[in-house]
């Protein structure tokens, strides 16, 4: 059993790694979205780096979300969540959409804005 132990601490210190601040260089900012009809909002302000979308559909229709000539997730049902890592972004604005059938043309997009990162040590 030494050996279960063993994997669950190195599975804890590695997911602790990646999520806390500081965990590594390759931090991933994660922008937590709710997907409804037919909006788009949550965390559209966020700081430059790579970025993760985490989409939860609190709508009644399916639904995704991606950046606009970039990556989009899978359709989700209503009540399923799902994320898209949407690469490194620079500083500025980003247009996300669902690019279900109709949607898009039903208003369902939302500008996320990405600012300077912040600085460590103020």
């Amino acid at each position: 059993m030494l050996g279960i132990g063993a994997v669950i601490v190195a599975v804890v210190a590695v997911t602790l790694a990646v999520l806390l601040p500081g965990g590594g260089s390759d931090d991933i900012v994660v922008a937590s979205l709710e997907l409804d009809e037919f909006t788009i909002t949550g965390d559209l302000e966020i700081p430059a780096g790579e970025i993760e979308l985490a989409a939860a559909n609190v709508g009644l229709a399916p639904h995704n979300v991606g950046l606009v000539g970039g990556p989009i997730s899978r359709e989700l049902r209503p009540g399923e969540q799902g994320t898209v890592n949407i690469g490194e972004l620079a500083p500025g604005t980003y247009l996300l959409y669902c690019d279900v059938v109709g949607h898009r043309e039903a208003g369902m997009e939302a500008t996320l804005t990405v600012t300077e990162p912040a600085t460590e040590g103020g």
